[in-house]
């Protein structure tokens, strides 16, 4: 992690923070909605509801939760992920926790961590309505 000057004339002091283009929201942040991120995001805290960075990168950390829909360019989990993941590359961790529908051009998935749903290989740029009339209930 990169820090950057509090002030910046002197460079007395350095306060540690997300580099610039990474937006963060902290181990003490809970949140409901939809987040349009135009650029990269990291969950510490728990977040429920849609989550739209296509262009950019989301990374779940250890103690960070996500539910709900989540569409970014490349995805890691680390902490918990519940819900629908579409993203290019999508790489869960040793530890992490992930349930519901995947569907990504490329998937890792670490010895240790737990994967309950379905998973679709396909290009996440694709249409994914299909997709979501083929996961729901009848």
């Amino acid at each position: 992690m990169r820090t950057r000057p509090v002030n910046a004339g002197r460079g007395e002091r350095a306060a540690a923070g997300p580099p610039e283009g990474v937006s963060s929201l902290g181990h003490g942040f809970a949140a409901s909605g939809e987040i349009r991120a135009a650029e990269h995001l990291i969950i510490e805290g728990s977040f429920d509801g849609r989550i739209l960075n296509p262009a950019h990168d989301v990374a779940i950390g250890r103690g960070g939760s996500q539910s709900g829909e989540l569409r970014a360019r490349h995805v890691t989990v680390l902490g918990r992920a519940a819900g629908l993941l579409i993203a290019d590359r999508i790489e869960i961790a040793n530890g992490a926790a992930v349930e519901g529908r995947i569907v990504a051009g490329r998937l890792a998935i670490a010895d240790g961590a737990v994967v309950q749903g379905t998973i679709n290989l396909a290009d996440a740029d694709t249409d994914t309505d299909s997709s979501r009339r083929d996961s729901e209930p009848e």
